[in-house]
């Protein structure tokens, strides 16, 4: 194996939360082919009160996940969060970087994960890379103590993958050299998210062949549209004469709001909670929808709408971030404005009776065709 690499990030699948960011753990997991990697993901103190945490690491792909405490003060001196999980993860690091000869320390999400990896680099004179992916920029705001330390890692790093061409615009407005900046979409397991026969996969799931089924995947956050969405399929269901009904796979804060405004609206039977589920499950839902529906506030490139993409399905999503980057290359999305109840339902009933089109996604990456990107970026500058 070639060169040492560490990872670092809150952003991967754990004993607590094993779907995860699942697309991390892919993408490490795919460089491993020119790596070596070791993992350090701190858990939330305040995940632990409910779970026992049993391994503080695990063997997991050829690799060792280390999964230090994160101890933060919960919604306050959130600019100190940084400071918070450098001294979270200081001794597993430090003993890591102290044992072993580290080339590259790469990074998921701009603040306070990277920041904490950045004073690390610093320390152990080792080259920096860091990966955003939306929230972190996009919430920035000009002025503020956690927008100056996430510009700081920003300017640190060797460079910086962005998952979309609008989080390098913002980061660029918001003085990053573009020098700094690489963009590049996350990829897709394409051995998972492929086009399977529909009438076989609603079997397999007891759907009806007619049925009208809305998917969404994600975190149970109101910022991901989700009353939005709940409104907008009861108003499009009541319009329509066959059989509807409302999949949502994914936990989160969001889901006890969400379980209230289904029974205020008298959906119980129609909107179904699946909770977190592997890949493989969300991949037979994909193939079984209608559409996909990601009616988020902000986003990067979401993951979810690149997998529904290589199952061949339908979505439609806010034009926010960088989604609509990918209207020009795929014609089986229809985009709406964020918070937009009516443009929603009226989305949906068009779609529901729009004929289907199946186009090829060859412009999305495999996972192996990421991590041979991202190598490139690491031998080009300070990880050669």
């Amino acid at each position: 194996m070639g060169k040492r690499l560490l990872f670092i990030s809150s952003l991967y699948p754990n004993p607590l939360s094993p779907t995860m960011a699942s697309y991390n753990r892919q993408q490490i997991t795919a460089l491993r082919e020119y790596c070596e990697v070791e993992v350090i993901s701190p858990i939330p103190w305040i995940s632990l009160l409910k779970h026992n945490l049993k391994q503080p690491s695990r063997e997991e792909s050829g690799m060792t996940i280390h999964y230090p405490i994160y101890y933060y003060s919960p919604c306050i001196f959130r600019e100190r969060y940084g400071d918070f999980f450098y001294y979270s993860i200081k001794h597993v690091s430090t003993r890591l970087l102290n044992k072993k000869k580290f080339d590259i320390i790469f990074s998921s999400w701009l603040y306070p994960d990277s920041w904490a990896a950045a004073k690390l680099a610093k320390l152990y004179n080792l080259p920096l890379f860091v990966k955003v992916h939306g929230t972190d920029v996009n919430r920035l705001t000009v002025g503020s103590a956690i927008t100056r330390k996430s510009l700081h890692v920003a300017n640190q790093a060797e460079k910086v993958i962005c998952v979309s061409k609008a989080l390098k615009d913002r980061l660029i407005a918001l003085g990053v050299s573009e020098f700094k900046l690489e963009v590049l979409y996350n990829g897709v397991d394409r051995t998972i998210f492929y086009p399977m026969d529909r009438e076989y996969a609603r079997q397999q799931l007891k759907l009806d062949t007619n049925e009208f089924v809305v998917l969404y995947v994600g975190n149970l956050k109101k910022e991901k549209g989700l009353y939005e969405l709940i409104a907008s399929f009861r108003a499009a269901s009541a319009a329509i004469s066959e059989k509807s009904r409302l999949i949502i796979i994914g936990s989160g804060a969001y889901r006890r709001t969400a379980n209230q405004l289904v029974s205020s609206l008298h959906l119980s039977k129609k909107v179904h909670f699946l909770g977190d589920q592997p890949l493989e499950t969300v991949a037979q839902w994909m193939n079984a929808a209608s559409l996909l529906c990601l009616p988020s506030y902000m986003e990067g490139v979401p993951n979810v709408v690149l997998e529904a993409f290589s199952c061949g399905t339908k979505v439609i999503a806010t034009s926010v971030g960088g989604i609509p980057e990918l209207d020009a290359r795929q014609g089986n999305i229809r985009l709406i404005d964020p918070r937009s109840v009516s443009q929603l339902t009226q989305a949906l009933s068009d779609m529901r009776s729009e004929k289907y089109l199946y186009v090829e996604s060859n412009f999305i990456n495999t996972w192996h065709e990421n991590a041979a990107r991202i190598f490139q970026i690491f031998q080009k500058t300070g990880g050669s």
